[in-house]
């Protein structure tokens, strides 16, 4: 890969360069991005789904902002699959996989805000046709999941709508405050920022505050904590038992964005996002006496899964990186250092290309919950953050850093 149209100053950023290169085999599935394995061939047993196309249609958009060759041309496949293959144009909402059949496919606010999140990426990158699949998935998201009631969303419907889980969950809303935040700019509609921030007042000021920032990931309808959710089987990728780690960096980092996008009531933001910060890397690093943050706690912090997942030690990065650019937390300048030397020194494969996803506690690769390598998502952000001014969305600060 040639680096011509990359600014000058970023060309000796090479990480950034060489995940994408591991990324881009991702396109060589008929439709969509594919699953990448260990080795970064598709994962045939792995139909192509909408959160790996939206994650990878967000990456690849973030590359053709710095310039890196080959990433427009990406972009535009990604946003076309999007809307020839995932949307559902009978029902409405994004079908999560092409391997389901329509009848039996449920719609996933999860899914659904990575979509509008990648298009509203992809369109603020400057793919026009982007426009389109953004303002179907917020329709989407504002019209079916959306609940006035609670100030969040609803996790899943089934195919046509008729049917809510019955079951909220905090990871869904919480990618969608992301998501929403990328809308709002890219689609120049700041009152995107009030549902950003009603889900916030929700799960963070509202719920975690309660529990010393230990963030509750499970609600029944009525909006209730689920404390035991998935207690038997706390392994879980996406709905894990106990607190999650990451999560609490997640937070942090979302709420420091959040705040400085000029969105009303976050005067409490700042504060609540030190709080998890040092929350998450109080209870979570070495907290089995071994290097590294551990995957969840209990509701008594004792660690439940030690597994070393990257996208925890991603967000743990660009979470310090807020912290240090606030200049309130102690030591979160050293936090960033130490963090990006484990990650280079620890998850990097150097046998089979890009980045391990997960690691025992002893730093052997394993895939007990993250199979393979399918997600630039968290790492590219995680690589780039550190030389960013502040701001709300990962796009919108790097078009004013370039």
């Amino acid at each position: 890969m040639t680096q011509e149209k990359m600014p000058q100053d970023w060309q000796h950023f090479p990480q950034v360069v060489r995940l994408i290169d591991f990324a881009k085999q991702s396109a060589s599935a008929e439709r969509g991005f594919g699953y990448l394995d260990s080795r970064g061939a598709l994962d045939p047993s792995v139909p192509p789904s909408l959160l790996v196309t939206s994650r990878m249609t967000f990456s690849f958009a973030t590359g053709s902002t710095l310039g890196i060759d080959g990433c427009r041309t990406l972009v535009e496949r990604g946003v076309k699959s999007l809307l020839e293959d995932f949307h559902d144009t009978i029902n409405g909402g994004f079908h999560s996989s092409l391997g389901e059949s329509p009848s039996a496919a449920s719609k996933s606010a999860y899914d659904t805000a990575f979509v509008l999140f990648a298009s509203s990426s992809a369109y603020a990158a400057g793919v026009s046709e982007a426009r389109e699949v953004a303002e179907i998935a917020l329709d989407t998201m504002l019209n079916r999941f959306w609940r006035d009631d609670l100030g969040i969303f609803s996790n899943s419907f089934n195919a046509d709508f008729s049917l809510s889980e019955p079951y909220l969950g905090a990871n869904a809303n919480m990618h969608s405050v992301e998501a929403l935040m990328a809308a709002g700019t890219a689609l120049n509609d700041p009152s995107l920022l009030d549902k950003a921030q009603a889900i916030s007042q929700f799960l963070i000021d509202h719920h975690a505050r309660k529990t010393q920032w230990l963030v509750p990931e499970h609600f029944d309808l009525d909006g209730r904590p689920l404390w035991e959710f998935n207690a038997d089987i706390p392994d879980d990728e996406f709905r894990p038992y106990g607190v999650t780690v990451g999560h609490l960096f997640e937070w942090s980092r979302l709420l420091m964005e959040l705040s400085q996008s000029g969105v009303r009531d976050s005067e409490w933001m700042p504060d609540a996002a030190r709080e998890l910060y040092q929350t998450a890397k109080r209870i979570g690093w070495a907290a089995d006496g071994k290097e590294g943050f551990v995957y969840t706690l209990d509701w008594d912090e004792k660690p439940i899964i030690t597994e070393r997942l990257l996208w925890v030690l991603a967000e743990a990065i660009c979470a310090a990186v807020e912290m240090t650019a606030e200049g309130t937390v102690e030591g979160s300048h050293q936090d960033v250092e130490r963090w990006q030397h484990l990650l280079e020194t620890t998850f990097v494969d150097s046998t089979h290309g890009g980045w391990h996803h997960q690691l025992t506690a002893d730093g052997e690769p394993s895939s007990t919950i993250a199979r393979g390598k399918p997600d630039a998502y968290h790492l590219i952000q995680a690589l780039i953050a550190p030389h960013l001014p502040r701001g709300a969305g990962i796009l919108e600060r790097l078009q004013r850093r370039l």
